[in-house]
């Protein structure tokens, strides 16, 4: 369970997260909807204590909101990101870079060494359930963008995470691509029981594979339901960065006050 507690956030003056509660059930694929600049990224690095908080407290997998060193590493190595630039290193082969996935569980100095033979088996454990298995041992620069994404994918599945996050982990990807490495990311997360939540641009995979869909606009919830329940004028709304009328919606959380643009 992710618990939100009134959390919001600033840069600076700015105002990036308006204060926002909420819970996210175990297993659920949740996906943050808005346009760029809505306040998905820092909504969902809040979820890791990547971005530190202006207010409020958070619970995710067990974690109770605790700043000391040891619990924020416990945090980190047990919630999975999956990025829209991949974050590989490019001269390293695949299994290279899904063994970094290992590096929580150790000391820097015990890095320094090479992984156990488990912990290598299970790396390519993960490239064969993304069906990279054959690509192993090839640079990660000959691969293509989305065998990249995968190896991604991989790299979370070594850490052995209780929780996913996405930061438009397709906006890079063509629309063929893009529902393939959403439709593993879901497939994963369904099979092993992991809460998800994914940041998106496109409305269509944010209906085909969501269970719930968060929208965003100007650093404010402004809809939370079903995708079902997501209307094309409130989507609209949204990727207009303006707070979604009452009079469209059917459910969730709704609000109808004027804020400015976040940037």
């Amino acid at each position: 369970m992710i618990q939100l507690e009134n959390i919001s956030v600033k840069y600076g003056k700015t105002v990036a997260l308006h204060p926002v509660s909420l819970d996210i059930k175990d297993s659920q694929f949740t996906v943050l909807l808005g346009s760029s600049g809505a306040g998905k990224s820092t909504f969902l690095r809040c979820l890791n204590l990547m971005n530190p908080l202006e207010s409020g407290n958070i619970r995710v997998s067990g974690f109770e909101g605790s700043w000391e060193k040891r619990a924020l590493q416990i945090l980190r190595r047990e919630t999975g990101m999956i990025f829209q630039q991949h974050q590989l290193i490019e001269r390293q082969t695949a299994l290279q870079n899904v063994l970094m996935g290992r590096l929580g569980y150790h000391s820097f100095f015990r890095t320094l060494f090479p992984l156990s033979k488990a912990e290598q088996e299970l790396g390519l454990q993960c490239l064969k359930r993304v069906g990279l298995l054959d690509k192993a041992l090839c640079r990660v620069d000959e691969l293509s963008g989305g065998q990249q994404q995968r190896v991604g994918i991989a790299r979370v599945l070594a850490q052995k995470p209780k929780t996913i996050l996405a930061d438009e982990p397709v906006a890079s990807l063509d629309p063929a691509t893009a529902d393939k490495v959403l439709n593993l990311i879901h497939t994963i997360c369904k099979e092993d029981g992991i809460s998800a939540v994914v940041s998106l641009h496109q409305v269509d995979l944010a209906k085909k594979y969501g269970d719930r869909i968060i929208g965003l606009a100007a650093g404010r919830v402004v809809f939370d339901g079903q995708p079902d329940e997501l209307s094309e004028r409130q989507v609209e709304a949204l990727y207009q960065n303006r707070l979604v009328d009452s009079e469209f919606a059917r459910s969730g959380q709704l609000m109808n006050i004027p804020v400015p643009f976040v940037s």
